[in-house]
């Protein structure tokens, strides 16, 4: 993979912005919190479903979302990346593996790719300007080690996400997602997006609500093992 160059001007450019970035949404804060725990809804294909996420540094995530008295679960027990989908015929987990795995395991990361993100083997530049939803904002081109590559979409006032687009993998079969991001309130210093649009093709096709937030609650790292409950 090509490397990147940036002129002086443009990574003084940059590392101005992640600042003011982190700054915004209170990396400082966040850095101490070991976990986080939330419960909302998701609406997708007329239904809403009760959903609950739990994060737990370091890298450990699980979602379960009821479904028709069934439920769906996605995990990450810190290297194992699993889910259980009832609604592809079993209700047994299933070990996730390449670009699936990849994109759980990303979710997992409490601080997200652009924290440390020369740590984590990826490469960001500046990538102009775009209006999103009439917000003008920054746009940064983040190339991962395996190749992807993901745009944020920082706001030029605030500094807080407004879009992320990113290449993914959904049962098996690649697409490009936009997520929008909005309704941001302030958990113990943090700044957290309550709400969430998710795009493809230029259509919705979900939509994510928070409505409870709660932090550093205890959490045993059973539950994130390959097969365990809720």
């Amino acid at each position: 993979m090509a490397m990147v160059v940036l002129s002086v001007g443009s990574a003084q450019d940059l590392d101005k912005i992640l600042k003011s970035h982190f700054k915004a949404i209170g990396q400082k804060n966040l850095d101490k919190i070991t976990s986080i725990q939330a419960t909302g809804y998701a609406s997708a294909m007329g239904m809403e479903m009760p959903f609950t996420m739990n994060i737990k540094r370091p890298d450990k995530l699980k979602i379960i979302v009821e479904v028709q008295g069934a439920q769906m679960i996605q995990a990450v027990d810190g290297e194992t990346a699993w889910s259980v989908n009832p609604m592809m015929g079993s209700s047994a987990p299933v070990e996730l593996t390449g670009a699936e795995a990849d994109g759980l395991k990303e979710n997992a990361d409490m601080d997200g790719q652009l924290y440390e993100y020369e740590k984590k083997g990826h490469q960001l530049e500046l990538d102009g300007s775009e209006t999103v939803n009439g917000n003008d904002c920054h746009v940064l081109k983040l190339t991962k080690k395996n190749g992807n590559t993901d745009y944020y979409y920082l706001d030029k006032e605030s500094f807080l996400i407004h879009k992320i687009r990113a290449s993914t993998v959904s049962n098996g079969m690649p697409m490009e997602v936009e997520a929008f991001t909005s309704n941001y309130k302030e958990v113990n210093g943090y700044m957290m997006a309550f709400s969430t649009e998710q795009r493809t093709g230029g259509q919705i096709f979900l939509n994510l609500e928070l409505e409870k937030v709660e932090v550093n609650v205890e959490m045993d790292d059973a539950m994130f093992s390959m097969g365990s409950g809720n």
